[in-house]
């Protein structure tokens, strides 16, 4: 089937963010886009629609709105779906291509910006940017620790936040060192438990990281800093 072929030669990154998703005889559908490629991407949904559904969806790409239309080619019930674009104007291609496979960006024709006071600072992304990047208002800390240890990803894990700035390493998904100004370590890590706001970018490294921090895994650490954190807190 062509759609599986364009699936498999186009190069997908995982981008999040909010998007928009509305049809005929369908009520407007807020949700997130969690991959994205030229051609596609998947939205999470808990509501599918069918195979062959066409859609209308609004998404941000940078300091861009995405506005085209959509074809469901499959459903994962419980999960979400995977759409193809439909009929992409011209900038809105240019700005895929260079988001996605890193092409200089040339826009045909003025296009919609967001205010600048909406406008979120981008962190840096380095040569091994591995594509997953976003913003703290569409997915929690949590989130991304999970996506990150699923794909046992080695590299470090950029945060900017009004809470607290830093990095935090994984090895093969698993967390082994963390840094936040002046912190290192466990005590690093305790710091960015507090984000709910700004940015984060993961940065993929061909190397390990000297560890820090020794867990047997990610969501017992995150949990027992947690329990730690709320036991000192009750004693203030």
């Amino acid at each position: 089937m062509k759609y599986g072929k364009d699936r498999r030669e186009a190069k997908r990154i995982s981008y999040i963010c909010e998007v928009e998703c509305e049809g005929i005889g369908i009520n407007r559908l807020a949700t997130r886009i969690t991959d994205l490629s030229t051609t596609g991407a998947f939205i999470d949904s808990m509501t599918c629609f069918t195979q062959g559904t066409v859609l209308k969806i609004r998404f941000r790409l940078k300091d861009m709105f995405i506005d085209t239309d959509c074809e469901v080619r499959y459903s994962m019930p419980q999960m979400g779906m995977g759409v193809r674009f439909l009929n992409l104007k011209p900038e809105c291609v240019a700005v895929l291509e260079h988001f996605v496979e890193g092409k200089p960006l040339t826009l045909p024709a003025q296009v919609e910006e967001l205010p600048v006071e909406v406008r979120q600072p981008e962190p840096v992304a380095s040569k091994h940017d591995s594509g997953l990047l976003g913003n703290f208002a569409i997915v929690s800390l949590f989130d991304i620790i999970q996506i990150i240890e699923n794909n046992k990803l080695t590299g470090a894990l950029a945060v900017r936040s009004p809470v607290a700035s830093g990095e935090i390493h994984f090895n093969e998904g698993l967390i082994v060192g963390a840094k936040s100004g002046s912190y290192k370590g466990q005590d690093a890590l305790v710091s960015f438990l507090d984000v709910t706001e700004g940015t984060f970018v993961f940065n993929g490294s061909e190397t390990e990281y000297e560890r820090t921090i020794h867990a047997s895994s990610n969501m017992s650490l995150m949990l027992n800093l947690l329990r730690v954190k709320d036991e000192e807190a009750a004693f203030q």
